[in-house]
């Protein structure tokens, strides 16, 4: 109900709906946690005021820091949140990575499950493209290294989301074009050009001219 539209989220935000939610990510129950996370991931996509409620609300702290030992649903769920609240402006952008939501993210890239990966890489594009100072902490945090070898990944949606979230992140300048450049992103993401998938080669073709235009 709460994320159909903005009466609805007015309806959540009046009726304390976010300070219900909050407990129910420490519950002990971990099918509970994971509707919790859902819920307010939908929450905060829908509405920047419920966004905006979330980091007010101190409850992104208690989703990062579960997100280093949940399973993967909680895992895409909590990265569902970081993103939706990223989405509306680089001010809750930088909320997400002042409480430690790149790192969060990060650990995510580390899992063998290809749906985390993909939410992580997708979250990690939308932090990047907001500002140039938000591209640069996606590489200050140690990520790129990790992203740029997802572009080689079994899975063609991780493939498709990782080039596009190296051309998010370097279109910004070219000292951060040259930074992925010295990780090997563009011959990661030629390789891919080989590939009969188109929506990847979209992705891929997108990410190197993000690049070569600093050129």
């Amino acid at each position: 109900f709460c994320g159909r539209d903005d009466s609805s989220a007015t309806v959540c935000t009046n009726s304390d709906v976010l300070k219900l939610l909050r407990p129910l990510l420490l519950d002990k129950v971990v099918g509970i946690q994971q509707s919790a996370a859902l819920a307010l991931g939908r929450l905060a996509n829908s509405s920047a005021n419920l966004a905006e409620s979330i980091v007010a609300g101190d409850i992104l702290p208690h989703v990062v820091y579960s997100m280093q030992n949940q399973n993967k649903f909680y895992k895409k769920s909590a990265a569902l949140i970081l993103r939706a609240v990223s989405k509306h402006s680089p001010e809750l952008a930088q909320a997400v990575v002042d409480v430690g939501g790149l790192e969060g993210l990060q650990a995510c890239l580390e899992t063998f499950d290809p749906s985390v990966k993909e939410s992580a890489l997708w979250t990690f594009s939308v932090i990047a493209k907001q500002t140039p100072e938000l591209a640069m902490a996606v590489v200050d945090c140690g990520a790129v290294p990790t992203i740029v070898l997802c572009v080689n990944e079994a899975d063609l949606p991780v493939r498709r989301t990782a080039a596009s979230a190296i051309g998010e992140i370097c279109k910004h300048s070219p000292t951060i074009a040259q930074m992925l450049t010295a990780t090997g992103a563009i011959p990661n993401l030629c390789k891919s050009l080989s590939s009969p998938d188109a929506k990847l080669k979209r992705h891929v073709l997108a990410a190197l001219s993000q690049i070569a235009k600093h050129n």
